[in-house]
């Protein structure tokens, strides 16, 4: 199979919900039949990065940047040429595309009823999965047992990697993976769009957890330091979805990493949640994420939110 007609059948979306990359579908700076992405070769403050859904090319409107969907691939997976083809192969549905093609109007994949996490990941806690945990100052066996964690050891897609499953209503909906070895290209990948019930960005991680007042993070590590009642948007930008799963609260407590955009991101949030939530507050640190800092201080924070450190 050449990589042209790869090309041809590559799910752009699929591939972006995959490597935890946000775009936007409609807005400023996105035409039809493109969506965007904030440019990873510029100060792109915004998503001015379009990529053509149809002729898989890409296009910023703020610096020179222009190619195929072959040039972002090896940007955001920091891969050679020919490993950006296996990607798309990968990312490739060929059979699918062709049936909507020979029978009539395209229409939308039905969601997934029932998800599993992968059958090779383990129910223990192995060494360099024990070793990365500790490394970020977290007790390994407590995260592991609280947030139900797998480990998958040196085989399959997400090998070496902590497998971090997403429960809404008590319900396995989708999960994460975090690279335990500093080595691969990409930290976090996310279960397949097609194989999930929600995509992490229509959820809340750790939502389950969540009575009346909920502290709103980033990732799934600042949730592990700051435990019951925090929930996370993966990454600074929010959804309609997630904002829905937050608009019955009596408080909210906003706390993003110290970027500039990050802020920009949590007052957004604040502001949509104002419209039903009564008391709403963005909270901020001098330096950092909440994943780093000692156990102290998030018991601190703990007590000021909730009244409790557990």
């Amino acid at each position: 199979m050449g990589s042209e007609v790869d090309i041809e059948y590559f799910d752009v979306k699929e591939y972006l919900d995959n490597r935890g990359i946000y775009y936007d579908e409609s807005g400023k700076n996105v035409q039809d039949g493109w969506i965007g992405i904030r440019c990873l070769w510029c100060e792109d403050e915004s998503n001015h990065l379009g990529i053509d859904l149809e002729k898989k090319g890409i296009n910023c409107w703020r610096c020179p940047v222009k190619g195929t969907i072959i040039k972002l691939i090896m940007k955001v997976d920091r891969c050679s040429f020919a490993e950006s083809l296996r990607v798309v192969r990968k990312f490739s549905h060929i059979s699918a595309l062709t049936d909507r093609r020979s029978h009539g109007p395209e229409q939308m994949p039905q969601a997934a009823t029932h998800l599993e996490l992968p059958s090779i990941c383990e129910n223990q806690l192995l060494q360099i999965h024990s070793d990365y945990l500790a490394s970020r100052n977290f007790d390994p066996q407590y995260i592991f047992d609280k947030y139900k964690l797998r480990c998958n050891g040196p085989v399959g897609d997400f090998a070496m990697r902590l497998i971090i499953p997403f429960y809404e209503r008590k319900r396995l909906v989708t999960y994460t993976t975090r690279d335990v070895t500093g080595k691969a290209r990409i930290p976090y990948i996310h279960c397949s769009k097609v194989l999930s019930i929600l995509h992490p960005k229509d959820t809340l991680y750790n939502i389950d957890t969540v009575e009346d007042t909920a502290l709103v993070l980033e990732g799934v590590t600042d949730v592990w330091r700051m435990g019951d009642g925090a929930v996370a948007t993966m990454g600074d930008k929010f959804t309609g979805k997630q904002v829905a799963l937050l608009k019955n609260l009596k408080r909210c407590f906003i706390l993003y990493d110290t970027e500039d955009e990050a802020q920009e991101n949590a007052e957004r949030l604040a502001f949509n949640l104002s419209v039903t939530v009564p008391d709403v507050h963005v909270l901020g640190l001098e330096e950092g994420d909440p994943a780093d800092i000692s156990p102290e201080d998030a018991k601190s924070i703990r007590r000021e939110i909730f009244g409790r450190v557990y």
